[in-house]
């Protein structure tokens, strides 16, 4: 699968880059046919680019190439010049560059869930708890503190919960017709066929 996928990437490649000879080719072979012959023909000029009749574009693929490859080793020889002096600094993925940061600041999903819990508070209804206990020696010291927050689930309990409880309830009763009995789906199918043919003939007269 591999090389079928590199033959193609590498007959792209060949293409396009040698899309002028190319054209060219298959311009002066199709000029034989007489439906083609007043269609005008690209021009092509010294074997690197392609004109178009009247001289309202022209593109070199070969040039546009070589354009890309001076780009691309321009930007990477540039990188290595002005980097060179750097040295990698390793920090935490956490720690936003910060220094003085403990994995206790991490930002989790409530933070950002906030602002709409708080634009949406008539809808979700949050209550929010917190419990803060004091050292026993002094009250200006703090021993631990606790935070609890909930929101009301509206969707999950008045829309989700009776429908996916209404769905459970008619799926138990529809597992009753699967009894894996050959002879019971038999049966299903002629009292199927019975009521079409009924159907029919009840139509026809």
């Amino acid at each position: 699968m591999r090389v079928s996928m590199g033959m193609l990437a590498m007959a792209c490649v060949v293409l396009g880059l040698a899309a002028v000879p190319l054209l060219a080719a298959l311009s002066g072979a199709l000029s034989v046919h007489p439906a083609l012959a007043a269609a005008a023909a690209p021009q092509f000029g010294g074997g690197l680019a392609l004109s178009v009749s009247g001289g309202f574009a022209e593109m070199s693929p070969a040039l546009v190439a070589l354009g890309l490859v001076l780009v691309i080793g321009g930007v990477w020889l540039g990188a290595r010049i002005l980097g060179a002096g750097r040295r990698v600094r390793v920090g935490e993925t956490w720690g936003c560059g910060r220094v003085v940061q403990t994995p206790r600041m991490e930002y989790t999903s409530t933070a950002f869930a906030e602002p709409l819990r708080r634009v949406f508070a008539e809808l979700y209804r949050p209550t929010q708890d917190l419990s803060i206990d004091f050292h026993p020696e002094s009250k200006y010291f703090v021993q631990s503190i606790e935070y609890r927050s909930e929101i009301l689930p509206w969707f999950e309990r008045y829309l989700y919960g009776p429908t996916i409880a209404w769905l459970t309830r008619w799926a138990s009763r529809v597992r009753s017709l699967q009894s894996g009995s050959a002879h019971a789906y038999l049966t299903y199918l002629v009292i199927a066929l019975l009521g079409l043919l009924a159907l029919l003939l009840a139509q026809g007269t």
